[in-house]
């Protein structure tokens, strides 16, 4: 089960469109957990949150073995500094763990033309499914045309696609198949 909680308030057009994208990317039941308050420990003084820090100290979820639980806040993310300094943070995973995070703050600006939120929609579902296909220890891919290749990266169409390429599809249905649940 996918479980979806939102530290800040998110349309309900918008969950619905979330949770029935990630039910098709990885055929498992998805919804909406509720809402949770951002963990103050989380907070950064530049009004960015530490990802890291976010994912130990948000209030728990009611979860079961192998469940997958995506947080969705719409402050920007930080992650610590690594040899070529801070790199740019759309989301962060627990890699082969149970937690996620995504930030709105890196989306395109979701507008009021159907067509504006369909692309918001579009690239909110494909930061999802990135993030979640960690929690099923898929790694970046090549393919720019796949959810998991990296957000950052300049090769990454203005409006990417929101599903995995056959590859990654195939691994992470073999790591859902073998799942203890």
């Amino acid at each position: 089960m996918i479980r979806v909680v939102t530290i800040d308030k998110i349309d309900p057009a918008d969950m619905a469109f979330l949770t029935a994208t990630l039910y098709r990317a990885f055929g498992l039941g998805t919804e909406h957990a509720g809402d949770r308050p951002m963990p103050q420990d989380a907070e950064e003084k530049d009004g960015r949150v530490d990802a890291v820090k976010f994912l130990q100290e948000v209030a728990p979820v009611r979860t079961f073995a192998d469940d997958k639980v995506l947080y969705i806040t719409a402050a920007p993310l930080a992650l610590p500094p690594g040899p070529l300094g801070e790199p740019p943070c759309w989301g962060f995973a627990q890699y082969g763990g149970e937690r996620a995070v995504i930030s709105l703050s890196r989306l395109p600006a979701r507008g009021v033309t159907e067509a504006s939120i369909e692309i918001w929609r579009r690239r909110l579902a494909r930061e999802a499914i990135h993030a979640i296909g960690h929690l099923w220890d898929l790694h970046h891919c090549y393919d720019a045309k796949c959810a998991m290749h990296p957000s950052w990266s300049p090769a990454l169409p203005a409006n990417p696609e929101m599903e995995l390429d056959a590859f990654c599809r195939e691994k992470s249905e073999r790591r859902i198949r073998l799942a203890k649940t």
